[in-house]
């Protein structure tokens, strides 16, 4: 859901990209764009100002959703992590009072009110 609504924050946006750079003069020159590494050359290529802002837009768009995309991920790795360890933690602790509960029950001779008192007198003095 959260990809969606940044889709649509960037779609917002870009609209309102293009309805700026389309309504200012300044942004409608045109230059030489090009890039000499002494080895290779590219360029020169005319283009506009609205162009190369909308590139870049574009670009830096694609990079927050493919980090997000990526944090996404990782978030829903370590939550699955962390549901798993609190499975083993709970099932320790069940296991924790069941002993503690046999524990006692061991320890302390049924004395209900309908057990007769010889009973009670013979398991204390383990005969």
């Amino acid at each position: 859901m959260r990809f969606i609504k940044i889709l649509f924050i960037i779609l917002i946006i870009l609209f309102f990209a293009i309805l700026y750079t389309q309504n200012m003069k300044m942004f409608t020159s045109e230059f030489e764009l090009g890039l000499n590494l002494k080895v290779f050359n590219i360029g020169p290529y005319i283009t506009m100002n609205v162009v190369i802002i909308l590139t870049a837009f574009v670009f830096g768009a694609v990079v927050a959703v493919i980090f997000g995309a990526m944090q996404s991920v990782s978030a829903g790795s370590e939550s699955k992590e962390k549901s798993r360890r609190i499975r083993e933690l709970e099932a320790r602790n069940r296991e924790l009072i069941e002993e503690k509960q046999r524990e006692d029950k061991l320890r302390k001779p049924d004395s209900s009110p309908f057990t007769p008192p010889s009973a009670i007198d013979s398991s204390s003095h383990g005969s």
